[in-house]
């Protein structure tokens, strides 16, 4: 019966090796070369040099960082919690997903990334795999009273 609850914070933490890696991903492509010439240049600064359309790499990627860190580390949460608690971190992985979504549509706005549509498809599935009938039995069952479990085992349920 926790198969499931486990699957899901298996997603949960692919999700945030996913959400990392495309981070991470991001800041790579800045030109970090190019900026530490102009740093550690002849001591005149350019200022048109600095300036330009080689710093927007690096921009999205702070801003990458921003919308999507917090989401990211709550993401984290609810799969540890779904892995090794079991029942623990439906709340957090709801509300994670619903930060995410929102992220995106903020994100998308300013420079309409490509990964938006992917990511929002798949906290789509991630939330209706959270409220999925088996996963809402395994985190909203509760601790039985002795007298409860004896019916239960009697009844066969």
């Amino acid at each position: 019966m926790y198969r499931q609850a486990r699957l899901l914070g298996v997603l949960l933490l692919l999700q945030v090796v996913g959400m990392v890696g495309l981070g991470a991903w991001l800041f790579t492509r800045f030109d970090w070369d190019r900026a530490l010439k102009i740093t550690t240049g002849s001591g005149q600064i350019n200022v048109q040099s600095i300036d330009g359309p080689w710093l927007v790499p690096l921009e999205r990627a702070l801003v990458f960082t921003v919308y999507f860190l917090g989401p990211v580390i709550l993401l984290l949460l609810a799969g540890l919690g779904f892995v090794l608690l079991r029942r623990r971190g439906w709340m957090l992985a709801s509300v994670a997903q619903a930060l995410i979504m929102l992220a995106c549509l903020f994100f998308y706005g300013a420079s309409r990334p490509w990964f938006a549509y992917p990511i929002i498809a798949y906290c789509i599935l991630m939330i209706l795999l959270l409220n999925s009938r088996s996963v809402r039995a395994v985190v909203h069952r509760r601790g039985l009273t002795p007298a409860e479990a004896r019916t239960e085992i009697a009844h066969g349920e």
